[in-house]
C-alpha cells in the first residue's frame, strides 16, 4: 500500500547520501517530490529511522543546480530504500520548485518494502 505524502516524479540523478553512524554512500535517485525521494542503492546498511542528507545534482536548462536534502530512512527494499524529508528551506526549496514540475510522473507500482513505524 503506498504511504507518500505528495506526488513523486521519475527522475535519473546521482546522489551522495551521507550518515554519520555510516559515512558517506553513493546512489541513484529514481523518484523525487517535495515530501522524498527514493534511491538505488547497492547497500541497505542505512537502517530504517536513520538520519541521512542527500545531495544530488541537477541540470535545469544551461543552469547547474545542487541540492543537499535532511530526512530520515522510510523504508527499504533490496534495490535501495526511501528517504522522507525534513521540510526543504531556502535554495533547496526554491530548486525542488524549480525542478519537479519538469519531470513526468512516476507510475504507481507495489514493491516489497520494509516500511519504520
Amino acid at each position: 500500500m503506498e504511504q507518500r505524502s505528495g506526488e513523486r516524479k521519475a527522475v535519473s540523478l546521482d546522489a551522495v547520501i551521507g550518515c554519520a553512524r555510516f559515512g558517506l554512500m553513493r546512489g541513484r535517485v529514481i523518484d523525487l517530490g517535495m515530501g522524498g525521494l527514493y534511491v538505488e542503492a547497492r547497500t541497505s546498511i542505512v537502517p530504517i529511522g536513520a538520519q541521512v542528507t542527500v545531495t544530488l545534482r541537477s541540470v535545469g536548462g544551461t543552469e547547474e543546480c545542487w541540492v543537499s536534502l535532511k530526512g530520515r530512512v522510510s523504508h527499504q527494499s533490496l534495490q535501495g530504500f526511501g528517504i522522507e524529508f525534513e521540510a526543504p528551506r531556502g535554495e533547496n526549496l526554491e530548486a525542488l520548485q524549480r525542478f519537479l514540475p519538469t519531470m513526468p510522473r512516476v507510475p504507481a507500482k507495489a514493491v516489497p518494502v520494509l516500511r519504520a513505524g
